[in-house]
């Protein structure tokens, strides 16, 4: 995944990994250090601390330039297999707050191509690229909801059940999954137009949304 993103951008470099306790420059590490690493933050018991591997693993990574405007954080908890009424397996980046310094890295270019990397590393069931504060703006549901998003992807699975609406900018990727994005520009909450078809793509998943929780239990997927 961090070998994808480094191609995309360099603000996609120098990465530190982010473990259970403190944080490891990854060029310093050998593959056999990094699964040390990773096997280390394996969920634990709340009593006892004793390793829980049904609930998988979390870890994550920092371009380590936090404060500068161009700080990149990736989080993962993947290998959860319990099922809950929760996203159980995700794959998050998110940037800095919008600021005059990272304008370069917090549209289409960047962040489009970071999402689909994300998504075909971890196989993900869904993805979505928004900005802080979209959640305002959505209706709030008793269950995990495929809502309003400046981009959203969707596996070769489910993206056959989803017919897009007109209003999005809509491809189709290799292997059969369904990319619809809102806008061109940056996604702005206060943007009539662009909360407009968001709605719209909103509205198209309601196949989806509308299946049992997880849609995916039978699948080796991320939600």
């Amino acid at each position: 995944m961090l070998d994808e993103l480094s191609t995309i951008d360099p603000v996609f470099s120098s990465w530190i990994f982010l473990g259970r306790t403190k944080g490891t420059p990854l060029a310093s590490l050998t593959k056999e250090g990094l699964v040390r690493l990773i096997a280390d933050g394996v969920d634990r018991g709340d009593n006892d601390d004793s390793p829980f591997p049904q609930g998988g693993y979390t870890f994550g990574a920092s371009n380590g330039q936090k404060g500068s405007g161009h700080g990149i954080k990736v989080r993962i908890h993947a290998g959860n297999t319990l099922t809950a009424n929760y996203r159980a397996n995700t794959a998050n980046l998110t940037t800095e707050q919008l600021n005059e310094t990272n304008d370069s890295i917090t549209g289409l270019r960047v962040l489009k191509p970071a999402m689909l990397a994300l998504a075909a590393a971890w196989n993900a069931t869904w993805c979505g690229t928004a900005p802080w504060g979209i959640n305002d703006f959505e209706t709030p549901h008793s269950r995990p909801w495929f809502g309003l998003e400046w981009m959203t992807y969707l596996s070769p699975r489910f993206a056959p059940m989803v017919t897009p609406p007109r209003s999005a900018i809509v491809e189709r990727l290799t292997g059969g999954g369904l990319l619809m994005i809102a806008t061109e520009e940056r996604f702005e909450t206060n943007n009539p137009t662009h909360l407009s078809v968001a709605r719209d793509i909103e509205a198209a998943l309601a196949p989806i949304n509308a299946l049992p929780w997880p849609p995916d239990a039978n699948d080796n997927e991320t939600n």
